[in-house]
Parts: C-alpha cells; structure tokens; sequence
C-alpha cells in the first residue's frame, strides 16, 4: 500500500506565509477600500500635489496633503469641485466637478471616494466608489 502524503511542519509553515503574503497585497490594492456611507465623499491625494473640494455653498474642505486620504461630509445640494494646489505659487486650480442627479445631492446619496492624481501640469481624477 502507497505511504499517505501528510504535510509537515515547514509545508505547513511556508503555506501560510505564502497565503498571508498574498492577502497583504489584496488589502493594499486600494487607497481606500471600506466604503463610504451616505452624503460622504473621502478625497485621496495620490498626486505630487495637495488637494480640496470647493462646495456649492463656495465653503472650502480641510486641505488633503499628498499621500493622505480625508472623508468629508457634503455640504449643499449642488455640484462641487475637486482641486489642487501648485506646489510653488501655492495657487488653486480647478480639476474636476462632479454633478449631482436631479434632486440634488440629499442624505440619501451614496458615499463616493475621489483620487487627486497625476502632477500639476497634468492633474485628472479618479472614482473609485
């Protein structure tokens, strides 16, 4: 009768690291990877560049340093604007504006996640929820 194969110690050891490994590069596929609740936009600075939202109330979000991420409540109804900042003159510039559907945005719209990106000569944004 053939001998039955039973993994040993290392196997067992090199198994669950490799397993372990793997699970660590899922959870950091993802700036942000919990979801954001309703009438909240979390804003990343991926980008050599700080960022903010300007809300249609013309009030400012907290300023989000590269390599941060900050969850904000949306204050008013209508569109607002994510922007950064040149790093020199320290001056605003405008990269994109999200619309809400019609109706507005209310306590009801869902969460979303915004990425600042790229450089100042060539900032774009991202959605990831």
């Amino acid at each position: 009768m053939p001998k039955k194969f039973t993994p040993g110690r290392r196997t067992t050891s090199a198994l669950g690291a490799l397993l372990a490994a793997s699970a660590a590069v899922v959870a950091i596929g993802s700036p942000a990877s919990a979801a954001i609740s309703n009438h909240r936009v979390q804003l990343c600075a991926q980008g050599n560049y700080s960022a903010d939202i300007t809300w249609s109330t013309g009030a400012h979000s907290y300023v989000v340093n590269p390599g941060q991420c900050q969850t904000f409540d949306i204050s008013g109804t209508g569109p607002y604007t994510i922007g950064g900042f040149y790093n020199v003159s320290h001056a605003h510039f405008n990269i994109t504006t999200v619309v809400p559907l019609p109706g507005g945005f209310n306590q009801d719209t869902p969460g979303s996640k915004w990425g600042a990106m790229g450089t100042t000569t060539a900032p774009y944004t991202e959605r990831w929820q």
